[in-house]
This record gives C-alpha cells, sequence and structure tokens, in this order.
C-alpha cells in the first residue's frame, strides 16, 4: 500500500511538472507576442506623431514665409497674400491640435497664430495698400514667424538625431514613454515661446477687429449640421472654441469638426489608424456617401492619394457639365474601419448659369500655331466659363486655359514628361 502510494505520488509529481513546464512555455510565448505587438504599437505611434510634427513645421514654414512676402507687397497682390496667410494660420493651428501634447506647453504659440490669424482675416476685407502702421504689424508678426519658425526646424533636427523623444498621449503607456533624464519635444517647444508680440503692441490689430465688427452668431445651427454628418446626438459633442469668421470647433471622442450657421467646414479624427484592411473601392464608396450626406452630392472623383493608412480622395464640382477646379473638396477614409477620417469642404460653390458662346474649335484658335491639341474639355476657371486644351510639345506637357467668350487665353501650365 505504501509503495502503491509513492508511485501515484511520483507520478502526480511528474504529471504537474509537465503541467508547469506547459504552462510557463504558453506564458513565455504571451509574453514575447505581446512584447512584439507593444514594439510595434510604440513604432506605429512615435511614427503617427512625428508625421504630424512634420506637418506642425510645414505649416508654420508656411506661414512665415507669406507673412516675409506680405512686408514687399502692394496693390492687389496685398489681399491675396493676407488671404493665403490667413489660411496658413489657420492650417498651423490644426497641425498644432494633433501633437501629443496639454495646452500648456503651446499656449503663447496658439494665442500668437490666432492673434495672427485674426489681423489677417481683418486685412482680408480691406481694398488697395497696407497702412503704415499695418505694414509696422506684418513686419512685427513675420520676425516672430521667423525666429519661431527656425527654433521649430532645431526642434525637428534634434527630434531627428536623437537629442529629444517624443511624448505620449496615452497615460497607460507610461513603460513606453522615454526613461527619466530625457528631453520631450513638449518641453522644448515650451522653452520656444518667447519673443511673440501681444496685441497691444500691435498698431492696427483693434482697427482690424473693429473694421469689421463681430456679430452674434448662434451656435446651434452649427452645431446642429456637425451633429448630423456625424450621426450623433447634440448633447454628446463638446464645445471646443470659436474663429473670428463666427464658426466654431465641436468634438466627439477622437473627431474634431468645425462648422458655421450653414454647413460642416472641416473634419478631423487624431486616433491611430491600424493595419489596412478595407478595400479602395468600399472607401470610395464610404467617400461618396459621406460626400453626398455634407450636401455635395454629385460632385466628380478627380484625384486619390494614400497617407499611411488613409486614403485621401479630392473630388470637384461640375457645373453645366464643366469642371470646377478651384471648388474641391476631399475626404480621407481610415483603412483599418472604413470610417470618415478627414474632411475639408470647398472654399467657395459655383453661382449662377453658364454660357458658352465659342465652341471648342473657335476656341482653339487663341493657341499658339506649334501646338496641337490632343483633347479639351470644359471647365470652369475662376468663375468664367473655359476650355481647357491637353497638348503635347516634345517631351513636355502643356495645358492651356482659353476664355469660352473671348477666345482669350487665361492660363498656362507646363509639365515635364517623366
Amino acid at each position: 500500500m505504501i509503495d502503491l502510494n509513492k508511485k501515484l505520488s511520483r507520478k502526480l509529481r511528474r504529471v504537474m511538472g509537465v503541467y508547469a513546464a506547459a504552462a510557463f512555455a504558453v506564458l513565455a510565448i504571451l509574453a514575447a507576442l505581446f512584447t512584439a505587438r507593444l514594439r510595434d504599437f510604440r513604432s506605429e505611434t512615435r511614427h503617427s506623431y512625428e508625421l504630424s510634427f512634420e506637418q506642425t513645421a510645414a505649416a508654420i514654414d508656411a506661414l512665415s514665409g507669406t507673412l516675409e512676402k506680405c512686408r514687399y507687397a502692394t496693390g492687389e497682390l496685398c489681399h491675396s497674400l493676407v488671404s493665403e496667410a490667413y489660411a496658413e494660420a489657420c492650417a498651423a493651428k490644426s497641425a498644432l491640435s494633433t501633437l501629443p501634447f496639454s495646452t500648456v506647453e503651446m499656449e503663447q504659440t496658439k494665442s500668437f497664430l490666432g492673434m495672427t490669424g485674426d489681423l489677417m482675416h481683418g486685412l482680408c476685407t480691406h481694398s488697395g495698400e497696407f497702412t503704415d502702421d499695418e505694414r509696422d504689424d506684418i513686419r512685427s508678426l513675420s520676425d516672430a514667424a521667423a525666429a519661431y519658425g527656425a527654433l521649430v526646424q532645431e526642434m525637428r533636427g534634434a527630434l531627428g538625431c536623437g537629442d529629444l523623444e517624443m511624448d505620449c498621449r496615452e497615460k497607460q503607456l507610461q513603460n513606453i514613454l522615454p526613461a527619466d533624464g530625457s528631453r520631450l519635444l513638449s518641453a522644448a517647444f515650451f522653452d520656444a515661446e518667447a519673443g511673440f508680440p501681444s496685441p497691444g503692441e500691435l498698431k492696427s490689430y483693434t482697427r482690424a477687429d473693429a473694421a469689421v465688427p463681430t456679430q452674434y452668431v448662434d451656435p446651434a445651427p452649427g452645431r446642429s449640421a456637425a451633429a448630423g454628418l456625424l450621426g450623433v446626438s447634440e448633447d454628446l459633442l463638446r464645445d471646443e472654441y470659436s474663429y473670428a469668421d463666427g464658426s466654431a470647433a465641436y468634438s466627439y471622442g477622437s473627431v474634431s469638426v468645425r462648422a458655421d450657421a450653414d454647413r460642416v467646414l472641416s473634419l478631423s479624427d487624431s486616433r491611430l489608424v491600424c493595419e489596412s484592411s478595407v478595400s479602395d473601392k468600399r472607401a470610395a464608396e464610404k467617400a461618396r456617401d459621406f460626400l453626398a450626406a455634407a450636401g455635395y452630392d454629385g460632385w466628380k472623383e478627380t484625384d486619390r492619394y494614400r497617407s499611411g493608412n488613409v486614403l485621401i480622395f479630392r473630388f470637384t464640382a461640375q457645373q453645366d457639365g464643366a469642371l470646377c477646379p478651384g471648388c474641391c473638396a476631399e475626404v480621407g477614409v481610415a483603412l483599418d474601419n472604413c470610417a470618415v477620417y478627414s474632411f475639408r469642404a470647398p472654399e467657395s460653390m459655383p453661382e449662377g448659369k453658364l454660357s458658352w458662346p465659342l465652341d471648342a474649335a473657335s476656341a482653339q484658335a487663341a493657341l499658339p500655331d506649334s501646338l496641337t491639341p490632343l483633347s479639351s474639355r470644359r471647365i470652369v476657371f475662376e468663375g468664367k466659363p473655359c476650355y481647357e486644351f491637353d497638348c503635347a510639345d516634345g517631351d513636355r506637357r502643356v495645358r492651356i486655359t482659353v476664355d469660352a467668350e473671348y477666345g482669350r487665353e487665361l492660363a498656362v501650365e507646363v509639365e515635364q514628361a517623366a
């Protein structure tokens, strides 16, 4: 009996040892898989945030360049450049919001971009030359943007060579944050915030605002448009901030929407897009359905391109069967779950009826004798009915736009063949 018990005990120990070894092996495999997935996620997250920082640096650099041009603008170019600077200030502010920082690190930067955008928006309503005060303010803003842009480029280089580490937005991922003693990009942004002019230092800032008195805009219609496009209840939207033009920004989860009283102007999602699992055809159907829901039904897809795992579609308006190249909307679709990831509404819409006094053959007479058009199409160029002729000249592709009313050339584009 004792021998039997000993045999059973030894057998039980062997069985338990086998189970323990198997359990250890399974845990080791799971730990290895988890570590690999964590490493991949860390890499994807860092790549996404580094791409956001690249876009931020590019936006600030573009704003600095346009403000530099404004210093020397005269005549009609004044209005054109301040309009461009206003758009770039909005783009830079939007790019900053995609970085994994709190508002503390970039409070002054956002304030500077907002002030610049407000001033440029005010100057957009003026006609003719800048006043002396306005030129002084533009020079101050240009100097500040150039200095700050140089600091951002330095941070870009430091991030590339490893002197700076990218932050992580998710607090639960503290185990993948840089070790103590490392310098984070957010700290560099915080240190770089200096030298921005205050509103009181700008001579024309208050006058620019006074020239276009701000009117109260009921946020309810914009909230309604944003909620309708997202397919959620209005009370689920969170108020974020408002713009000088009366539009407002709302957020729902990781999605931010900007809308005015009439329509949704833009949409962006800050989440990280995972591996692609959606076909381009399905993404295109999603983009067309979303565009129709936004009020732009019947627009023609004219371009598409990928940005990471996001497929971006460009749609162009049509008027009387003619394309309107200057009237485009963009829809980005995430290829992991086929959700709309970004949206940019057109800046203008086709208006009125168009007439085409000349046919394509008559308009072709405006082309130089050395060019023979390969194809032609009707387009609306700067609100005018036109014909666009696609020509070849040796290894060059020449695209010429001709007015359909007077038969005059309005634009020429030349592309070198690859």
